[in-house]
């Protein structure tokens, strides 16, 4: 009686002891699982994320070669000792020269990854990397040279030129967003201040700041942005399919 009782007692044991590994075993695939699947999550909105910040970036690329080429052609009359510039041209040239869009570029999910301390749960550990190396150095460059929006030559334009004559030029005479050819960057248009001749406020800007000093800024700080985004731009190209196939 006393072995059947010992051997019902050790089965039930073994019996509760497997229950117990099982459970373990399950809570543990259930959890590996539900990681998994909130990094499958994360990897799909990273690669929503850099996909969408990429396009911000071509819109940025436009507007740099469009600022660029009308600084540069600004400046380049403003010194010509031959011609004087036409009041009109340069007043559309400085307006392209000024207004610079300001793209919103978007780190919620990657900041919720970092936050949160869920980085971890994006297990390849090279993407892992990549994602940090591209996310840091994509806004410590965008931060460093992406055109600030209170520049000399802004300040000029803003400050001088009526918003009415303003909005009438960036309507009519900008490139647009989904053209090819950046040069030159204002269209052949006869768009004129409506209150004063055009060589009144040409003549208010030059006497408001020192406009060739405000144009060489600004052209400093477009002409290189496209080559030097360009290559944090095609590692981070790289890096979405990665992150995709993560998420599939």
């Amino acid at each position: 009686m006393e072995t059947a009782a010992l051997k019902k007692a050790v089965i039930e044991i073994v019996v509760i002891v497997l229950g117990v590994l099982i459970a373990l075993f399950a809570e543990s695939a259930w959890n590996d699982f539900q990681d998994r699947k909130a990094g499958s999550d994360y990897a799909a909105r990273l690669s929503t994320e850099l996909t969408k910040n990429l396009e911000h970036l071509e819109a940025d690329f436009l507007w740099a070669r469009q600022a660029c080429s009308s600084a540069e052609s600004a400046l380049a009359k403003l010194r010509s000792k031959d011609v004087e510039p036409d009041p009109a041209d340069m007043l559309r040239l400085m307006i392209s020269t000024a207004i610079f869009p300001a793209p919103e570029y978007q780190r919620a999910t990657y900041d919720d990854l970092i936050g949160t301390g869920s980085l971890s749960l994006i297990d390849d550990v090279v993407v892992r990397e990549k994602t940090v190396a591209g996310y840091t150095e994509f806004f410590e460059y965008i931060t460093a040279w992406r055109p600030p929006k209170d520049t000399l030559i802004r300040d000029a334009v803003l400050q001088t030129l009526p918003s009415e004559f303003i909005l009438q030029v960036l309507r009519e005479c900008i490139v647009e967003a989904d053209e090819v050819l950046f040069t030159p960057a204002i269209r052949a248009c006869n768009t004129v201040p409506s209150s004063e001749a055009p060589g009144v406020w040409f003549d208010k800007i030059l006497n408001h700041s020192n406009i060739e000093a405000a144009l060489s800024e600004r052209a400093w700080q477009v002409c290189d942005f496209e080559r030097t985004m360009g290559v944090i731009r095609e590692e981070l190209e790289v890096l979405i399919p990665a992150l995709e196939a993560i998420a599939e």
